[in-house]
């Protein structure tokens, strides 16, 4: 018997290897997935794979701007650049995702913002990653619809105008429906005749291609402003004072002809509850403008509920009524914010500012991915010119808030996070703020009364 070389051996395993490979493949072929050069509404297909993540390499390594993954049914997968349509559902229903990076849940109606940039997909194409409104967020792939970045969709974008920053927001990626808002002053750097491209209000672009390739490296090296613009009408703390008077209140309700609001002749209602309670009656007032269309909703005429409270999408009648007017401030007031939205121990808390879906009420309060923009565009209407602007800025580490230097920590701004503040007065390595919480004995005290609280970090 000839003796089996040891060259025949190697052959064989090769063979046999090759073998291996090739049925692990075929058997574990998930589709067809199309590489489609999509321009101008014609397609192109590139190249055909049966497994989606041998696609979606492809799709990573082509330097074509158009491309995108297609699979059997003509549906787009994946993107190389373009737009997520969250306008997918009904008015009563929303739709969840998951905060890119962690476990914490949150929800859009995509009847108020449609378009979201598209960032990613995962290994099998059944997740989505998107920014809106400032949250980096997976979406399931069955509840958006995916769009190339071209002349036929219709984005959301930025303007200025005079000395304001105008959003258009897109209710439609398919047509040209949108709203367009004053929301604060023009940030430094932009000029008017331009547009500008951003999806989460701090970085803005004048090229729909630079923005996508820095958001998808997570970077902003080709923004127009050098420094990251924070409106202070949407990060205002509601721990802030209004310098507005009674009669400041109906002058803005008769320029917007609402005097048979609700809230006209209330002005000194809502500066008796900053008052009491220590909550930013201006604040306070713009955000009722904006949850109870300026007073004259049929909800608020029927319930004297002027926030929306319990009502929800997918049932607004469910919303709770109130014995008055002030009834509903001082709930609002002590309840929802004291206790809930300003309260860096409830878990509704991410900022007491408006804000958006990443920080601030609007996290929670609202499935409108712009509410806090809106209501900070009635803020920066009925108050042009605050006084005392909040320091805004994301913390680089965890920043630790003391009931006196050296003291109790009261509560912790975590890194990557947004912390805006009312500072009073900085001396002695340390920085006196307005404390979002009443403080007794070195502690929270959320049952107690705000008698302008102060509280500190380190650092001047």
């Amino acid at each position: 018997m000839r003796k089996i070389q040891r060259s025949q051996i190697i052959l064989v395993l090769c063979f046999a290897i090759m073998v291996g490979i090739f049925l692990g493949f075929k058997f574990t072929e998930s589709g067809t997935y199309q590489l489609v050069s999509y321009q101008n509404g014609n397609l192109q297909i590139q190249d055909t794979y049966h497994h989606f993540w041998l696609a979606k390499n492809a799709l990573a390594t082509s330097n074509d701007r158009n491309l995108c993954i297609m699979d059997e049914q003509g549906n787009i997968l994946a993107l190389k650049e373009g737009l997520v349509n969250l306008h997918t559902k009904a008015i009563t229903e929303n739709t969840s995702y998951t905060i890119d990076g962690t476990d914490e849940k949150g929800y859009i109606n995509g009847q108020y913002g449609a378009d979201a940039l598209y960032l990613g997909a995962n290994s099998d194409g059944s997740k989505i990653l998107c920014m809106i409104s400032g949250v980096r967020a997976w979406f399931d792939r069955k509840d958006v619809v995916l769009y190339p970045y071209s002349n036929q969709v219709h984005g959301s974008y930025y303007t200025i105008q005079g000395n304001s920053l105008h959003h258009t927001i897109s209710l439609s990626v398919t047509d040209s429906q949108s709203v367009t808002y004053a929301i604060g002053p023009k940030p430094d750097g932009l000029q008017e005749n331009t547009m500008y491209y951003s999806y989460d209000g701090h970085w803005f672009y004048d090229s729909f291609d630079e923005l996508s390739d820095d958001m998808q490296l997570e970077s902003h090296d080709h923004a127009i402003n050098t420094k990251a613009y924070y409106n202070p009408y949407q990060f205002m703390p509601h721990r802030s004072m209004t310098s507005l008077s009674a009669t400041d209140f109906n002058a803005f309700l008769e320029k917007k002809q609402r005097t048979h609001s609700l809230l006209y002749d209330q002005g000194e209602t809502f500066l008796s509850a900053q008052k009491k309670y220590g909550i930013n009656a201006a604040m306070v007032f713009a955000l009722a403008c904006n949850e109870s269309a300026y007073g004259q909703s049929a909800i608020a005429k029927s319930t004297n509920n002027l926030f929306g409270h319990a009502a929800y999408d997918s049932n607004p009648n469910a919303a709770t009524t109130y014995a008055s007017i002030a009834d509903c401030i001082q709930v609002h007031d002590v309840d929802f914010i004291q206790k809930g939205y300003a309260n860096p121990k409830d878990s509704r808390y991410h900022g007491s500012w408006f804000g958006d879906k990443s920080t601030g009420i609007n996290v929670q309060y609202a499935s409108d991915p712009y509410w806090g923009e809106k209501a900070a565009s009635i803020y920066y209407q009925l108050e042009p010119n605050i006084k005392n602007k909040p320091s805004t800025w994301i913390c680089t580490q965890d920043i630790s808030v003391y009931d006196k230097p050296n003291g109790h920590v009261l509560y912790t701004y975590s890194k990557k996070t947004i912390m805006s503040v009312i500072i009073k007065k900085q001396a002695h390595g340390w920085t006196q703020i307005a404390s979002e919480v009443p403080i007794k004995n070195g502690a929270i005290n959320i049952n107690g009364t705000y008698q302008n609280d102060s509280a500190y970090i380190e650092g001047d």
